[in-house]
């Protein structure tokens, strides 16, 4: 959305003065004091509230302006973002993302939303988080898109796991902790089951056909696989036929010896 020498612009040793500062105070015994720097125009360009608040009708004439309804860090990320500084999603926590989103929906940023939102439905998660993320996705559940993606990814999660044994329906859910919120997020994700898409991240890998992926194990007679990519020696190979009993490398040669799986 931006030049992608924008992010200068907030680098220590810029000569392109600042003219906006977002101040946060925490709540600790020490009232830590942190703040954002940016420039009105920039923020203006990205968002229509931005643009009202610096030139509107009723424009902000401070300087500085308190942020109390989010942390210092994750409107450092929605400032970083409108700066076009690409952040490396995935280690951002998911409560850390449902924040941002929340800013990107204060401030009407479509694209920050729309990032937000492809990282949580790219999120592997594993069986053990799955009700964390459901009760992120109830607390969040005035954020529609959000919410849903991340009951998306809860119920994907289970029905990879669960498959077509109910024994295992069972088993979750008898292990949760009864509670109103609990039975609720339950409910929602067990309505979900039937509908929902396994994740690429919880399905087979499409070389070798396994979950989880067989990536750098040895090949077997049980799990061979007819055309899938595998190694031996630094050497890569590719299989063929059935039953593992012909592999050839990238000039023809057979081998016959032990083989490995090569997955992206």
């Amino acid at each position: 959305m931006a030049a992608p020498k924008l992010s200068k612009c907030l680098e220590p040793n810029s000569i392109i003065p600042t003219d906006i500062t977002f101040v946060f105070q925490s709540g600790g015994p020490r009232r830590e004091v942190k703040k954002v720097k940016a420039q009105k125009a920039i923020l203006a360009i990205a968002s229509d509230v931005f643009e009202k608040e610096f030139y509107g009708d009723m424009k902000e004439t401070k300087d500085e302006i308190a942020i109390v309804d989010a942390s210092q860090e994750v409107f450092q990320a929605m400032v970083d973002f409108i700066y076009n500084k690409q952040p490396n999603w995935k280690d951002f926590s998911v409560s850390f993302l449902c924040s941002l989103y929340y800013l990107a929906e204060k401030y009407i940023i479509g694209d920050l939303k729309a990032e937000i939102i492809a990282t949580i439905s790219d999120l592997k998660i594993t069986k053990e988080k799955v009700l964390e993320i459901a009760h992120l996705a109830e607390d969040n559940s005035h954020h529609e898109p959000l919410s849903e993606a991340l009951y998306d990814v809860a119920a994907a999660v289970l029905k990879a796991e669960f498959k077509d044994k109910v024994e295992k329906v069972y088993e979750f859910f008898e292990k949760a902790e009864f509670s109103q919120v609990n039975a609720v997020v339950m409910f929602k994700l067990m309505s979900r089951l039937r509908s929902v898409n396994t994740l690429p991240s919880q399905s087979q890998c499409w070389n070798c056909q396994q979950t989880p992926c067989l990536d750098g194990q040895e090949v077997t007679k049980e799990n061979f696989v007819s055309g899938a990519r595998m190694h031996f020696g630094g050497r890569e190979l590719v299989s063929v036929g059935g039953g593992g009993a012909a592999i050839y490398d990238a000039y023809g040669a057979p081998y016959k010896t032990r083989y490995k799986y090569k997955c992206p």
